[in-house]
């Protein structure tokens, strides 16, 4: 523990800052908890706290005071304190207890030795198949994590307690007390320095106060990045050279020491890239994240920096070319046999999620930004619903998408919930933490993977790998964007609902799935028209283009306008229709019309006509109207060819791109050319 850290404890004794007098004493019962502190009582089968099994005196005002604060605080309820939180707490203290022996404080000792030892404990602890006596309750394997961290939950509160300096001169800030925006669905709610050796530590923290907090230049995310790679940096010239206290003498040839040695040591981190060959990405933003800092030193003039200047030491040859991006690999959208699913099977997740990934996949939005959507988020224009919510990964406020009404029923659901549960809502999150420690904050994102991960494995969903489907919350994103481009928008208006900066990573939405453009493809070569005669033939779009003395790419632009309940109508707009004003029967097939063209789009729409013309027939023969009967049937015959005609139309197995986008004379010019 620093110096300042231990005169600050020394200060806040436990005997000048004493608890009230019923948490001085060493076992808390439940009962006389519940009524204290007005909180519900527990159906539990421990029926108190016995802090009195903790061997160090010291220890246990300090984990009494951790449970009395979080009591009052309500970020722990009586339910949850006797369960694993109680036990990973007295298994933690029977350690600290052997392990420390004479410690006056947990804050007696650097946290990183702390989590080192007990992990090594816990290791032990794990293959003991019964409990070491009753002070030291049964490791739980399942809860292993919580084990893991419960030793750093203790030290980072101490810390807060103990320790009134400004937060930016502490070793860990509080992303709460910083007063900076940040992203309330994840979990980080600090910003960590311990992992920089002390030398160096304040240099960092003092570039992080004027980039973050003074000049507002980066955000509490870039932040949380740049850590994750430059305490490589600053360690590795620790060890190179344990006797400095700052960077002034720092060379040419201790950059090329560091850059040899980060190629060899794996990649940090609780992401996929844990303990893998470091990429040159990762080796990239090591070097660029600490020039940053060392550039910024110099720029200021600060004592810790070095003497020569950035560009002689860190060249930019020294950072490996990063890999190119494709985008299209990471175009992983949920199909839709997978999403048919998850909506069948709403009723099994929590309500407030289901209506959580409802509302996730209709807009587009980011999970992040779901999560932390406002609760008065319903926009109402002249046009339909909206949904409004920040896109914070570019800073675009109050960002709005069209929703359909179900949505709009969706989100309504959930307000008046939050309405009658009366939630501690601070921020007015459309989905908040309800309970816990975390009950100010936006529903966390792991929980949404979570759920869906469960999902997935009651109902047996499999990837075409025959694996358990893996959900990723980015895959809504994604899901949202195919189905746009899919359903035929435009680019610009993609880009402009999904709020890309650039049209770039809009294109990578454009990936079709191979089975769809077959589909569609198949779709555009069995077409039909109608001839003199009332036979469906085989046609091509062009022909009836140039039949009609209409523009080709006319009619590809137009072609929503001119798509009618039955086919397409390829008719120049300047001329008349003969048959508009007959209603009785589809004109276009009655007066076998050559402007008529009809594609497999349409094969729902005839099927349902036979059916429903075949159900009349049934209840005409049961009326006696033989002649309702012989017209019904002739227009069955007629809706029947079409269906055929379509059904009867050979696939083709494939076709290059020239031909997939090019018909009749267009394609044969191009391929000639």
């Amino acid at each position: 523990m620093n110096s300042i850290l231990r005169k600050l404890v020394q200060e806040h004794s436990h005997f000048s800052l004493p608890l009230p007098l019923y948490f001085q004493q060493d076992i808390w019962q439940t009962d006389q908890l519940s009524e204290i502190l007005q909180l519900p009582k527990p159906v539990v089968y421990n029926k108190s706290l016995h802090f009195d099994y903790i061997e160090n005196p010291y220890l246990r005002e300090e984990i009494k005071r951790y449970f009395y604060i979080h009591f009052i605080s309500g970020r722990l309820s009586l339910r949850s304190a006797l369960g694993v939180p109680y036990t990973a707490i007295l298994l933690f203290a029977h350690f600290f207890s052997t392990a420390y022996p004479h410690a006056k404080s947990l804050l007696d000792y650097s946290l990183p030795v702390i989590q080192y030892r007990y992990g090594r404990f816990l290791k032990k602890e794990r293959s003991k198949p019964q409990r070491l006596d009753r002070i030291t309750p049964k490791y739980k394997a399942g809860h292993y994590d919580y084990y893991t961290k419960i030793a750093e939950k203790l030290y980072v509160f101490l810390q807060g307690y103990y320790d009134d300096r400004p937060e930016h001169e502490k070793d860990m800030w509080q992303l709460d007390k910083l007063g900076l925006p940040y992203n309330m669905s994840r979990r980080e709610t600090r910003i960590n320095f311990t992992s920089i050796l002390p030398p160096y530590r304040d240099l960092v923290k003092k570039y992080f106060y004027h980039v973050l907090l003074l000049q507002r230049q980066i955000t509490v995310a870039t932040a949380l990045n740049i850590l994750k790679k430059v305490y490589l940096f600053f360690n590795f010239i620790y060890d190179r050279h344990p006797d400095w206290t700052d960077l002034k003498h720092l060379q040419r040839s201790d950059i090329e020491a560091f850059l040899a040695y980060v190629w060899t040591v794996d990649m940090g981190g609780s992401s996929h890239c844990k303990n893998r060959t470091p990429s040159n990405r990762h080796v990239s933003e090591c070097l660029a994240n600490s020039r940053r800092i060392l550039e910024y030193a110099q720029l200021y003039n600060w004592p810790e920096a070095p003497k020569q200047p950035i560009h002689l030491l860190l060249v930019w040859e020294d950072l490996p070319k990063r890999e190119r991006k494709n985008y299209y690999d990471h175009i992983k959208h949920i199909p839709d046999p997978i999403w048919e699913q998850v909506q069948h099977h709403l009723h099994l997740l929590p309500p407030v999620l289901a209506r959580l990934i409802l509302v996730m996949e209709a807009s587009g939005f980011r999970v992040s930004d779901v999560c932390q959507l406002n609760q008065d988020c319903l926009v109402y224009k002249s046009n339909g619903w909206w949904l409004k919510g920040d896109q914070r990964k570019v800073n675009h406020v109050d960002h709005l998408v069209p929703i359909s009404e179900e949505i709009v029923t969706i989100v309504r659901i959930q307000q008046e919930y939050l309405q009658e549960n009366l939630f501690y809502n601070p921020h007015h999150f459309l989905f908040p933490q309800s309970i816990g420690r975390q009950s100010e904050k936006a529903m966390s994102q792991r929980l949404v993977t979570t759920a869906l991960a469960r999902l997935a494995e009651q109902l047996d969903l499999r990837d075409a790998t025959g694996n358990i489907y893996n959900f990723k919350n980015h895959a809504f994103r994604h899901r949202y964007g195919v189905n746009l481009i899919n359903n035929g928008m435009q680019i610009l208006h993609v880009q402009k609902l999904m709020a890309h900066t650039s049209s770039e990573m809009t294109l990578t939405y454009a990936r079709i799935l191979d089975s769809t453009l077959r589909k569609e493809w198949e779709k555009a070569q069995a077409s039909i028209r109608l001839s003199d005669t009332g036979i469906p033939v085989r046609t091509d779009l062009s022909i009836q283009a140039e039949e009609n003395g209409v523009e080709l790419d006319w009619i590809r632009h137009h072609l929503d306008a001119i798509r009618m309940d039955h086919g397409f109508c390829i008719k120049s707009p300047k001329l008349h229709c003969d048959f508009l004003e007959q209603t009785l029967e589809p004109p276009c097939i009655k007066n076998n019309c050559r402007s008529f063209h009809v594609d497999q789009t349409f094969l729902d729409y005839y099927q349902e006509q036979i059916e429903q013309l075949l159900n009349d027939v049934k209840v005409y023969e049961t009326q006696g109207r033989l002649r309702s009967i012989e017209l019904v049937q002739l227009k069955i015959k007629r809706f029947t060819d079409i269906r055929d005609s379509l059904l009867s139309a050979g696939l083709i197995m494939g076709i290059e791109k020239a031909k997939r986008e090019y018909v009749g004379e267009e394609r044969n010019n191009e391929c000639s050319s």
